[in-house]
């Protein structure tokens, strides 16, 4: 479950003290850095539109560490409340994200019920949202630094999204879950793959749920031994997705160490 929850007494003045001053602090680091990324609201039209805006607002810090995760030299500016989206925009150097993308999530965890997994839908919601933006910042990174990619550039966004949330945050892997969980909804949606599903330049909805488990699991096999269903190739899967975890992160690390970013 996403960190930045309030307590009871003096642990909530403690919050909104130490919330005050990573605010501030991170604010000065956007400030130092030499691209900055640029976050713009559209004013919100409706009631859903506002219940949007407001969950995007509560987790700006978050998002604001996030990037700073794997800053890059390019401007860019996130759109909130754009028409179309979540995408990224290489012309306007933009990310957009329409407000009803969030609600669309919301909604979906709301009907799980999600809160019976110990984790609110709204919560649920915003973990999403900082993997999503972390999926579109990849693409903006690539483009921006030029970065070779062979394979699906989806896939590889995908998988750094994943990496920037375990990197950024100490409880990356428990917001990645969230997003894992809502492939596994988009996917109970779907009642029959069609020609187009295999076409689409993301991968199925159920393949991106395995693929950010295995990951998920491979940061931590002991935490998350139960991820993985009981099969007959479960110490297979096990073994590769310690493998993949592995070959992934060493490619973060040389990503983050690169000259990329200077």
């Amino acid at each position: 479950m996403s960190g930045w929850q309030q307590g009871k007494g003096k642990s909530v003045y403690m919050y909104k003290m130490t919330t005050s001053l990573i605010i501030g602090l991170l604010l000065i680091f956007a400030q130092q850095s030499q691209a900055a990324t640029v976050n713009k609201f559209i004013e919100p039209e409706t009631r859903q539109e506002l219940q949007a805006y407001r969950l995007i607002k509560t987790i700006e810090p978050q998002i604001q560490q996030l990037y700073l995760a794997l800053p890059m030299q390019a401007k860019l500016t996130v759109v909130y409340g754009a028409q179309d989206g979540p995408l990224f925009d290489p012309e306007l150097m933009q990310i957009q994200v329409p407000y009803h993308f969030v609600s669309e999530v919301l909604n979906r965890f709301t009907k799980d019920q999600y809160q019976q997994t110990g984790v609110t839908p709204k919560q649920a919601t915003k973990d999403a949202l900082l993997h999503t933006l972390g999926h579109e910042y990849g693409h903006a990174y690539i483009y921006a630094n030029e970065v070779i990619v062979l394979g699906r550039e989806e896939d590889a966004v995908d998988t750094l999204a994943t990496l920037l949330l375990i990197n950024a945050f100490d409880n990356g892997t428990e917001i990645a879950l969230s997003t894992a969980d809502l492939f596994a909804l988009e996917d109970e949606e779907i009642d029959e793959l069609v020609e187009d599903d295999f076409s689409n330049e993301h991968s199925l909805d159920a393949q991106r749920y395995h693929a950010t488990l295995c990951l998920i699991y491979g940061s931590d096999p002991q935490k998350y031994a139960g991820l993985l269903a009981d099969s007959a190739q479960r110490e297979d899967r096990a073994a590769m997705c310690e493998q993949e975890y592995g070959r992934q992160s060493d490619n973060w690390d040389r990503l983050t160490s690169s000259d990329l970013t200077q």
